[in-house]
């Protein structure tokens, strides 16, 4: 009976636990600014916040939006605002101030499906009082989600029933504006802008009785709708589907930047390679020689010396045998093969290379005949008999002894007779 109470009691837990909501779990955000995190601002810039909560196609997604000042004040962009989920979506976060300091932007955000998930995310930027342009231009109209075209050429759509441009030095003067939105009647109006000032003009537009229709918001003016722009670049227009800058060589400047947006380089040259002012192949950053003479070189865009003879190989007329820098880097000439170069040589004498510091070959025993030819060197000679002393008339004692016994036989001989 006990064992049966705790199977009823299993049973009831299971089927509590099988009806009871839970979080999903699942669903998550993202958060950015238009200059990225950690990015510093400066009066008069316009500051635009991008985020996006991912959760369950079906799911009930709420946020608030809100900027963190510097003295502890909380601008609300945005509070407990339905969004659809898997949505990018762009808010204005307006002109930034003449407050210095650290601000930050959170993110609240929740999700319900089944359960609930929720929480916050937060990035932030730095405001400083000098260094930027401080430029801007207010548009306030009378109807919401239209273009705005600059001069004639296309900006950006806003949702709102304003927009604001950050003007960029050398563009002060005089502009028109002109707004459009389907249904309505174009609206255009000549403005001066004012360097270093917040600009302002009110723009109404035509739209009849129903109001002008609908266009597709795309604050940043890339072509890419902000429901699916995941970046916020008004100066690039140049993206990919995801309405980013793209950047095809891969060396971190985006194609609206780079000069050179097929080969990789670097953003002190604009995206383009290194320069090489040398023209030795060796670029700028790399090259510790200036030398545009010569393009024989090592990896550090020196000149080559593979003799070591001290001229280089761009100068060296025989880069592989050391020689002089008077001779052109090439070993002095020796025509006769004696040792010493011609320069010094007083004698041509091809056979012969005992020779002396003239060139002229030695006569050691002063015979009249060098050591090359003298088969005596060091025993005076004539030429005659090759430089080595003439023998004198030789006495040969076996001779002597014959010639002895021959007389002595023929006196015995006499004295018998």
């Amino acid at each position: 009976m006990k064992a049966l109470r705790y199977t009823i009691a299993g049973l009831l837990l299971l089927s509590l636990l099988a009806v009871t909501p839970h979080p999903s779990r699942a669903a998550s955000a993202s958060l950015n600014i238009n200059k990225g995190c950690g990015a510093t601002y400066y009066p008069g810039e316009v500051l635009m916040i991008g985020y996006k909560v991912t959760a369950n196609a079906a799911a009930t997604v709420k946020i608030t939006l809100e900027v963190h000042l510097p003295d502890a004040t909380i601008n609300t962009i945005a509070f407990n605002k339905s969004i659809s989920p898997n949505t990018q979506y762009w808010e204005i976060g307006g002109t930034i101030g003449l407050q210095a300091g650290t601000r930050t932007v959170v993110l609240h955000w929740e999700a319900t499906h089944i359960g609930t998930d929720a929480g916050a995310k937060s990035c932030t930027y730095d405001v400083l009082l000098s260094g930027g342009t401080g430029t801007t231009l207010r548009i306030d109209s009378n109807v919401s989600n239209f273009q705005v075209w600059w001069d004639g050429m296309y900006n950006h759509t806003t949702p709102y029933d304003y927009a604001i441009l950050t003007i960029p030095s050398g563009a002060t003067g005089t502009h028109t504006i002109t707004l459009k939105k389907s249904g309505c009647t174009d609206a255009s109006q000549t403005v001066n802008i004012i360097p270093g000032t917040a600009n302002q003009v009110t723009i109404n537009m035509d739209c009849g009785p129903g109001g002008g229709g609908a266009e597709t918001a795309d604050v940043d003016g890339d072509g890419v709708p902000d429901a699916q722009d995941g970046c916020y670049n008004p100066d690039c227009n140049i993206v990919d589907s995801r309405g980013c800058p793209k950047d095809s060589d891969g060396d971190g400047v985006n194609e609206c930047d780079d000069r050179c947006p097929t080969e990789a380089g670097t953003p002190a040259d604009d995206g383009c390679p290194a320069g090489d002012k040398d023209n030795d192949g060796v670029t700028d950053d790399q090259d510790a020689c200036y030398n545009p003479e010569c393009d024989i070189v090592d990896s550090q865009g020196c000149p080559e010396d593979s003799d070591d003879d001290g001229l280089d190989d761009c100068k060296d007329e025989c880069p592989y045998e050391s020689g002089e820098r008077r001779n052109d880097g090439c070993p002095e000439e020796d025509s006769d093969g004696d040792g010493v170069t011609d320069d010094d040589d007083q004698c041509y004498n091809p056979g012969c290379n005992v020779v002396d510091s003239r060139g002229c070959p030695w006569d050691s025993d002063s015979d009249g005949l060098n050591d090359c030819e003298d088969n005596c060197p060091n025993q005076s000679g004539p030429r005659s008999n090759n430089g080595c002393p003439e023998q004198g008339p030789q006495f040969c004692l076996g001779t002597g002894l014959l010639a002895v016994l021959v007389a002595l036989g023929g006196i015995c001989s006499m004295r018998r007779k």
